[in-house]
């Protein structure tokens, strides 16, 4: 759908197109887990830590090897290991971490936080 607009400047007279896009816009994001163990008793700071990064999709606390699990997205590759080396791996109360690459995402941009 266009859609035109006259804009007047004083003697100059401006035609605006904009283009509106109704399909959602898909593009390929990096996205990763990353499987994160705490130190005892410090998994609800360490989740509450992860769970404030503008990466973090989603964090649980889990049974098992791992206490939490976080998916997180990126924009590409080096956005991932930067927060990751440099935030994820800093916060307080984490003994060790495991990332694990997701290869077959795609993000559909209309329906998250992302798209603004």
């Amino acid at each position: 759908m266009n859609q035109r607009r006259f804009v007047d400047y004083g003697k100059y007279y401006l035609f605006l197109l904009f283009a509106c896009r109704t399909e959602p816009v898909i593009l390929s994001m990096v996205k990763a887990y990353i499987l994160i163990k705490a130190d005892v008793g410090q998994e609800d700071s360490v989740l509450r830590e992860v769970l404030e990064l503008s990466v973090t999709e989603e964090a649980h606390k889990v049974f098992g090897p791992y206490d939490i699990v976080a998916e997180v997205r990126g924009r590409d590759m080096e956005t991932l290991v930067e927060v990751i080396t440099e935030k994820v791996r800093r916060i307080k109360g984490i003994a060790d971490t495991q990332s694990i690459l997701v290869v077959d995402s795609e993000i559909d941009m209309t329906s998250t936080s992302l798209a603004s």
